[in-house]
């Protein structure tokens, strides 16, 4: 029944009009932010799992920043190690110079200086072998517990304690015997090096294999997170063209609808 009070087709239009506006709100949203769930409103099972998945992304980025840390300062004491090792060599050659007992007095003093001076460079090196407050090479220091992973499970970086060559205990060579006694100690300490260096190289290795295994999976994470919030946006821009074709649509359609009272007006004529 035609009537002026109720405009029954202007009011379906409307509806539609109203869904196809709440409908393309959505899709620029999508649009806008790149995310198909942007709040709790879009998807709340979604977006409360995509929020503890951005958790553990930035608990990944924590654990690799630490990992990377006491790799740092694994490398600082095996450089230091490295270094030393070569420069036992010297030490090692002029203590052999000195077991000549036919050395001058002048040039075994010479000698021993020089000596001296090579050992406090050892010394020296073992000292500095230190990074961020933490020394794995010299003596004195203690296991380093690193953070391996979001579950806060660790890693120990085992301190080495190498004792440094005290220059007490070395001397004065004064005869071959002399020399002999300390070149056994240089064997001894080279020993103790040799084995710290390959277990810091070990505990390297374990932490660079830690690390890789950490980002890799940061990074599944990210393509997991991707999936589940991640607009696909060659889908949103066809889907928002149709939107725009059913908005304009739905304006014309209440458009004609507002102009059949208009025919009521011929019956009075």
């Amino acid at each position: 029944m035609p009537s002026v009070n109720t405009n029954v087709g202007a009011l379906v239009a409307q509806k539609y009009l109203r869904a196809t506006t709440t409908e393309m709100n959505m899709v620029q949203n999508r649009v806008s932010s790149g995310l198909r769930v942007a709040s709790a409103l879009d998807d709340a099972s979604s977006f409360s799992v995509g929020a503890g998945m951005r958790a553990d992304i930035k608990s990944y980025t924590a654990a690799a920043g630490a990992l990377q840390g006491a790799k740092v300062g694994a490398q600082v004491a095996v450089s230091a190690g490295e270094t030393i090792a070569k420069r036992l060599e010297d030490v090692k050659a002029k203590v052999v110079q000195m077991a000549d007992e036919s050395l001058s007095t002048a040039s075994r003093a010479a000698y021993q200086s020089d000596l001296d001076s090579m050992v406090a460079e050892v010394n020296n090196y073992l000292a500095q072998a230190e990074y961020n407050g933490v020394n794995l090479l010299g003596s004195g220091g203690a296991d380093v517990l690193v953070v391996a992973n979001i579950d806060a499970s660790v890693i120990t970086m085992r301190n080495q304690d190498v004792g440094d060559i005290s220059g007490g205990s070395i001397g004065s060579i004064s005869s071959s015997a002399d020399a002999s006694n300390v070149l056994s100690q240089l064997a001894s300490f080279k020993s103790d090096l040799d084995t710290a260096l390959a277990e810091l190289g070990a505990d390297l290795k374990q932490i660079d294999a830690q690390t890789e295994f950490v980002k890799q999976t940061e990074e599944t994470v990210k393509i997991g997170l991707g999936a589940l919030v991640d607009a696909d946006l060659a889908k949103e821009s066809a889907n928002l063209q149709s939107l725009q074709v059913r908005q304009q649509l739905g304006i014309q359609a209440i458009g004609i609808a507002n102009q059949s009272p208009q025919a009521l007006l011929g019956l009075f004529r």
